[in-house]
């Protein structure tokens, strides 16, 4: 029995078919569905947020938290009130992901923010907490992707117990907008948690920074959060999250692409 696996998407599934040509529909649909990891992915295409089932959703200071109607792909929208400072909405999960020896975790999202040097944002793993306190940008266990006030920096952060290691990406976030369908100017924004040694920052798919300390051995859950610096209703958005653990390793080799 060989001793490594492809463990990316099934691009060529349902390209059979019979004589009258049924079942070519599917072909290069690429799907994916692996007892082997856990999954959480929003694309944030519904109706409205489910803050029952799926996210604990919570606001500061009269903002609000909602889903965008009608742009191309499924967006979750912070906006603060536009009279208060630091107003705004958030998301978070259920903590069920964990850096663990000789495990991954993938994290990605994609966000964009309306005020780039005047908002704050965090988008990433980070435990339960109440937004009202500060969670999660002060939060005392977290692995994430930071923008603080002041500044249109985004920062890589690692924080465990309180004691972090935040560090520039080197990359921007410049002003983004709804604009017809879409939106303008967002970031992508990944990491990946190998073991409980390191973690690796990607901004648009490209690796910015390395992190080997501060990184938490707790429970954790995915977060988006934004609160707009100002008395404007400045906005931030989030296009989906995804978050993929390894649930069990079983002393195979798994390649994320073809070797």
């Amino acid at each position: 029995m060989g001793t490594t696996r492809f463990g990316g998407p099934i691009m060529y599934s349902g390209s059979g078919s019979d004589s009258l040509g049924y079942g070519t529909f599917f072909k290069n649909l690429p799907i994916q569905a692996n007892p082997d990891y856990v999954i959480k992915w929003d694309d944030f295409t519904g109706v409205d947020i489910d803050d029952t089932d799926d996210w604990t959703k919570s606001v500061l200071n009269s903002g609000t938290l909602t889903l965008l109607a009608d742009h191309v792909g499924g967006w979750a929208k912070s906006t603060g009130d536009g009279s208060t400072d630091n107003s705004g909405g958030a998301i978070q999960g259920n903590e069920i992901f964990m850096a663990e020896a000789s495990k991954k975790i993938f994290f990605e999202a994609t966000v964009a923010v309306a005020d780039a040097d005047d908002m704050d944002m965090f988008v990433g793993l980070a435990e339960n907490g109440t937004f009202a306190t500060g969670v999660p940008f002060a939060a005392a266990n977290q692995i994430g992707f930071l923008l603080v006030e002041g500044a249109a920096d985004i920062y890589a952060n690692c924080d465990s117990g309180g004691t972090e290691t935040k560090t520039d990406t080197g990359v921007d976030f410049a002003d983004g907008a709804e604009s017809s369908s879409a939106i303008t100017n967002t970031r992508r924004l990944g990491f990946v948690v190998t073991g409980t040694g390191t973690v690796e920052f990607y901004v648009d798919r490209v690796k910015k920074v390395t992190t080997t300390a501060n990184i938490p051995t707790s429970a954790l859950t995915p977060w988006f959060a934004a609160m707009s610096g100002t008395t404007t209703a400045d906005a931030a958005w989030c296009d989906y999250i995804m978050v993929a653990a390894q649930r069990t390793t079983d002393g195979m080799t798994e390649y994320n692409e073809m070797p």
